[in-house]
């Protein structure tokens, strides 16, 4: 059992339970590099068995959809299986119907075709998901009014698995139920179970929602949908009814077929039907004014066309900038899967392909360098004569741990030729990658030799700084990052340059060096916070390099900035507190702070015990002070 303040896998922190999935313990957690919550879940030891690591992670990591929480790790700790992914904000639907919500016909309409696209998502995949479990405990709404679908990690069909994963009363499909059943008495297990389950599911979430009765998980609902005097169109009752047959092959066959059917629910009205044969007798004569008018339609759909991609890349082109990896990722992820901007996209290939690179860039920082290696790679497929997208290609090919043959790959893509110095940065990348240090190191002194590119220079300093940061030699990883952060001012490298810097002064053992170096993690804090881009951990970190650097009062000030930002936040409440115990440590001087500090504790203490969490900083000056009383 894991405890709160655990840390697995290096870099997630527990934080505490937060409840149990059909399958496993669910944790929130705290992702120590990202610097944002997370979800860490636990498999049950009984299915651990049942669970192929690698296959899945590599599977479940490249899963990429606005509607599906993003998966960053798959890790084997002990006899625990842990998957890490996203933490969803906001409530489950479950908590809507618990609470006696009714929801608009719209909304229900949104909510369905969201699934609907997710599942779709999910079903084509090779090997083919099958979620299994889709129940209103399942369906995050996030504070944006739509659907995350979640805890949908051990559910793969084809040769990696096709057992039961797990059996939520009311909502799983029939064919689940006698599949289980066949199981638990040893049958002979023929019952074979496909995409059409979960559309069996979502139809008897949304049965729930529109009519608040449960679906009977042995013959289905207890009153046919489309008998009930309820606020919804007919057509929408039916896609329900439809979607919730007990015989699978009268079901929605795919979850396009569905999402189809939602995108013209008028159609499934049979009051719609009586309509049709005189809509025929019209429709020669509408169909000449239409034919008028297509050569216009087409003319400005090109125009709206462009415009919507202009408003979108900008948007895109803004989160880039700031550096927001989820913003990226959902941004991204929405321009590509939207209808009518890859009708743009198709005509302007190049365009597309800055995209993908930048969304590649974003996973590589994320260090999830195979997602990573995919995105580079479609976006040399879009655009084969950009050097840049290949030399990036191969390097996350070889952070994976992949053997990357330069020679074949700048075949497959000759006109995407590589200079000599990005061939020498591969190399050292390569060298990296294997933790042959020194070799690394020779090799980015070689690619800064031959470099002319002030943008290929600063990554190669930024390889120089994550090589010396390996090495233990956070001297030299301050001055790399820092030549990194000279060449190109990006808010990622602002940030690194200001980490490393923080770590060299920690390290350090003279004052005046380590203040030094202080002064210079400082200097890139005050640049992040200066910009509309600023983050919350960029400011929380400028006021603790000041508290580094003993400038307590003013780091209260940049805390109290916060404050009026962050109002319920007890962290920033917290490290004010300790300002004010060290400035009266240097000052020997308790009774000056006592009523700024019980103010401030009481404040913080208030915040924190609401949260139910437990933080070792925290618990720390909870005994402080009440040893002081």
């Amino acid at each position: 059992m894991l405890q709160t303040g655990d840390i697995i896998g290096g870099m997630y922190q527990i934080i505490r339970e937060i409840g149990k999935g059909g399958t496993g313990v669910i944790y929130l957690g705290y992702h120590l590099r990202l610097q944002k919550q997370i979800v860490i879940k636990k498999i049950k030891e009984d299915f651990t068995g049942r669970v192929n690591v690698r296959a899945e992670a590599d599977i479940l990591k490249k899963l990429h959809h606005t509607y599906l929480p993003q998966v960053y790790d798959f890790l084997a700790v002990g006899t625990g299986i842990y998957t890490v992914m996203d933490y969803i904000p906001g409530h489950d639907l479950q908590y809507y119907l618990d609470n006696g919500y009714s929801f608009p016909e719209k909304t229900v309409i949104r909510w369905m075709k969201q699934l609907c696209e997710v599942l779709c998502y999910l079903h084509t995949q090779k090997p083919k998901i099958l979620h299994s479990d889709i129940k209103p405990g399942n369906i995050m709404i996030t504070d944006q009014g739509n659907v995350c679908l979640i805890d949908f990690n051990i559910s793969l069909d084809g040769e990696t698995s096709k057992e039961l994963q797990g059996i939520s009363r009311y909502y799983a499909a029939p064919e689940q139920y006698r599949c289980a059943l066949d199981k638990l008495y040893g049958g002979k297990g023929n019952i074979r179970l496909d995409e059409r389950m979960d559309i069996y599911s979502l139809g008897a979430v949304f049965y729930r929602v529109m009519t608040g009765r449960y679906p009977n998980p042995e013959s289905g609902a207890p009153y046919p949908v489309t008998e009930l005097d309820i606020p919804y169109n007919e057509g929408l009752k039916n896609i329900v009814r439809k979607s919730m047959e007990l015989s699978p092959g009268k079901r929605f066959q795919t979850a396009k077929e569905m999402g189809d059917a939602l995108d013209n629910v008028a159609k499934m009205d049979p009051q719609y039907r009586m309509l049709t044969n005189l809509q025929y007798l019209s429709g020669f004569i509408w169909g000449l004014l239409v034919l008028t008018g297509v050569l216009l339609i087409y003319a400005g759909a090109g125009i709206y066309q462009k415009e919507s991609w202009q408003e979108a890349y900008r948007s895109f082109y803004e989160a880039t900038e700031e550096g927001d990896e989820t913003r990226i990722i959902t941004e991204g992820t929405d321009m590509l899967n939207d209808f009518i901007l890859q009708g743009y996209m198709d005509d302007n290939p190049e365009e597309k392909a800055e995209v993908l690179h930048a969304m590649g860039d974003s996973y590589f920082r994320q260090e999830q360098y195979d997602s990573a290696a995919q995105y580079y790679e479609e976006a040399l497929q879009e655009d084969g004569g950009e050097s840049l997208y290949l030399r990036d290609y191969m390097i996350a090919l070889a952070r994976d741990g992949q053997y990357v043959d330069a020679a074949m790959l700048s075949a497959e893509y000759p006109e995407a030729g590589l200079q000599e110095a990005e061939t020498v940065f591969v190399e050292a990348e390569a060298a990296y990658s294997g933790e042959d240090w020194e070799e690394a190191l020779a090799g980015t002194a070689e690619a800064l030799q031959l470099s002319t590119d002030t943008k290929l220079n600063a990554r190669i300093y930024e390889l120089q700084a994550d090589i010396y940061t390996a090495m233990d030699a956070d001297a030299d990883a301050a001055r790399a990052a820092a030549e990194a952060a000279e060449l190109d001012q990006s808010t990622n490298l602002l940030r690194k340059a200001g980490q490393m810097a923080f770590n060299a002064g920690n390290a350090e053992s003279g004052d005046g060096q380590k203040s030094a170096y202080y002064e210079s993690a400082l200097s890139y804090y005050e640049i992040l916070c200066g910009r509309s881009s600023s983050s919350y951990e960029d400011c929380l970190n400028r006021a603790l390099v000041l508290r580094a650097l003993g400038r307590y009062q003013e780091s209260n000030d940049r805390l109290n900035e916060m404050k009026e930002q962050y109002p319920d936040d007890y962290a920033i409440l917290m490290w004010m507190c300790y300002n004010y115990l060290d400035e009266a440590a240097v000052e020997q001087n308790y009774a000056e702070i006592q009523g700024d500090l019980s103010f401030c504790y009481s404040s913080c203490r208030y915040l924190y015990d609401r949260q139910n969490g437990e933080d070792q900083e925290m618990e720390s000056l909870i005994e402080i002070m009440n040893e002081l009383e």
